[in-house]
């Protein structure tokens, strides 16, 4: 787990700001990406000094590799960085030859490692700078994925450092370390566990965790309780659902495990938005219907439209052709609307980019819910790129809930930081990278809108909000979305509306054998509707299941153990049946 360096933090904060800009000046800059990758370490970050570690890597190969894409550009960097004392970090280039990971003296590379470029001008000089920048940014890597928990991660980074530099203790040690992560975690598990003749290379877990945070430099994140952020929200909403307003709201805070016994509802609160009727809704009368561009689908060649996801209507309905793209195959909408709103806002970035068109389709059910945040991802920098908006700017993302939490005050104090964000090194930095590069987007000079903190919080966000369909036959989810005003609703285990998403996503007012009746007269026997000043509730779950499984199913979404007061009675029911509250038989 992360801790933090003992410096204050305001200090590393005021580094990392400096490294960034420079950053943006020289976006090649391999050695400030290591030094930036080094001081995110510092502040507890070790999955984004990670992601920076990983682009100084590949930019190594750019100044190696003359038929390289970046080549020029790194090429030119490095020259000036080697010519010049770095502005940012005192002898920069004496401390990498002074504490580099393999000794200074050693005049060629070793051939093991399959992958290293060469230089074509043959610079000694070069090719020595930059197999050390080479060993630096495998260390790194190990060292801080292990930190995330991405222990086979971790060892492949190490192994692959052995490969260039066979016998280096670091690597070894580095090696090691992963092993003995896991099996102390083993140990944990279970004490007379004594299996340790396992293949790390086959079976080193590499779910790791990441900060889920609101980052002390992210100022893109408005204040959504704000007059200003509540009036543009009821605007929006208005279009969306005439009858409703948004408002803020106070919450309970969640805890984040079952409760062992019968509770009642936390005291302490947090603020929230929430969606209230300004009318009476009748039952079965519809209270919001939203479409949204935020799509994603995983399967390949699915007959979906490209831009909203939903259905497209056989052949044989059809009383004229269904609008599609000219420069692209098998991208097609359900109608001229959406045909419109994917021309003008997004689909400009991907047009005629067929390498994009497999990439996390078709997954493996372990890795479907992950593919669909990819996809998300990719159509949330589709609508920033042909938008000319910052990715956390959108309409579509800007004030989307993603269960952040605050940064910790400067201090010295050598606590843990909590981690929370679900993190892989292939899920959150070599896929999104992978598929920036399909979309022609410069993975460094786009650092401002593409950077490993950006890509962070808005997983956060989609995992926080995102709505998704499954396949009525395996259970898999296939096709997910974000609808930013209907995630505005807060859930509850009793709600008075509910939803159908093809296309557009409805909420309708509930009623008759619809209404979830639970508790005795009184308490949670309701007539259906929304009366005026009401909240409107969505739901997370089935709400036809036991009070156990529906906290279950909800906890992702909720960020924890729902205390609806539907949950609270039912608990309390169950325990009184079995005689363990008072009133029990």
């Amino acid at each position: 787990m992360a801790v933090p360096d003992p410096q204050p933090q305001h200090i590393l904060l005021q580094k990392r700001h400096r490294l960034t800009q420079h950053l943006f000046e020289r976006p090649y800059s391999c050695i400030t990406y290591v030094l930036r990758a080094i001081h995110h370490e510092k502040l507890g970050y070790p999955d984004l000094a990670a992601g920076d570690a990983y682009r100084a890597l590949l930019l190594t190969d750019e100044i190696s590799d003359d038929s390289s894409e970046y080549h020029e550009q790194a090429l030119e960097t490095y020259h000036e960085d080697v010519a010049h004392e770095h502005p940012l970090e005192t002898s920069w280039l004496g401390t990498l030859r002074d504490n580099s990971i393999q000794n200074v003296n050693r005049e060629s590379c070793n051939d093991g490692e399959a992958d290293v470029p060469s230089n074509e001008e043959g610079d000694p000089g070069i090719d020595h700078i930059v197999r050390q920048l080479r060993l630096r940014c495998f260390a790194c890597l190990s060292d801080y994925l292990c930190q995330c928990g991405c222990l086979k991660s971790a060892y492949d980074f190490a192994e692959r450092g052995l490969r260039l530099d066979p016998g280096n203790s670091i690597f070894l040690n580095l090696r090691r370390k992963a092993i003995q992560t896991y099996n102390k975690m083993l140990l944990e598990k279970d004490t007379g566990w004594m299996q340790w003749d396992y293949d790390p290379r086959e079976e080193l877990p590499n779910q790791g965790r990441a900060r889920r945070e609101l980052y002390p430099w992210n100022h893109h994140e408005p204040d959504r309780f704000s007059g200003e952020s509540l009036t543009f929200l009821d605007q929006e909403m208005k279009k969306v659902a005439p009858k409703c307003e948004v408002r803020a709201v106070s919450l309970p805070v969640l805890e984040t495990s079952p409760f062992s016994n019968p509770s009642p509802k936390p005291s302490a609160t947090i603020q929230q938005l929430g969606v209230f009727a300004t009318e009476d809704i009748a039952p079965y009368e519809i209270v919001l219907q939203e479409r949204s561009l935020l799509t994603a689908n995983n399967r390949l060649h699915d007959p979906l439209c490209d831009a909203c996801s939903a259905p497209l209507p056989p052949i044989s309905a059809l009383e004229s052709p269904l609008p599609t793209c000219p420069d692209c195959d098998d991208i097609i909408f359900c109608s001229e609307t959406c045909y419109s709103l994917a021309t003008s806002l997004y689909h400009p970035a991907v047009c005629g980019k067929a390498d994009l068109e497999t990439i996390a389709k078709d997954p493996f059910p372990l890795a479907a819910t992950n593919a669909l945040y990819l996809l998300l991802l990719g159509r949330t920098f589709a609508l920033s790129e042909t938008q000319n908006i910052h990715p956390l700017d959108l309409t579509e993302t800007k004030y989307l809930w993603g269960d952040f939490s605050l940064p910790p005050p400067p201090t010295t104090t050598k606590q843990p930081y909590a981690q929370q964000l679900p993190f892989t090194f292939d899920d959150n930095i070599l896929a999104p990278l992978h598929l920036l590069t399909k979309m022609d987007i410069d993975i460094f000079a786009s650092l401002a809108t593409t950077d490993t903190w950006i890509i962070s919080t808005l997983f956060a966000k989609f995992r926080g909000v995102a709505s998704a369909r499954m396949n009525p036959r395996t259970g898999i989810p296939e096709v997910c979305a974000v609808h930013p005003r209907w995630c505005l609703a807060n859930h509850s285990c009793a709600p008075n509306v509910k939803w159908e998403w093809s296309g557009d996503i409805r909420f309708e007012a509930r009623g008759g054998e619809d209404v979830v009746q639970w508790g005795g007269i009184g308490e949670g026997w309701k007539a259906g509707g929304v009366k005026k000043g009401e909240e409107v509730l969505n739901h997370y779950c089935d709400v036809t299941l036991g009070v156990k499984e529906r906290r279950e199913w909800a906890a992702g979404a909720l960020g924890g153990t729902c205390v609806c007061d539907r949950c609270i009675w039912e608990e309390g029911a169950e325990e009184r049946q079995k005689g363990t509250i008072p009133g029990g038989t």
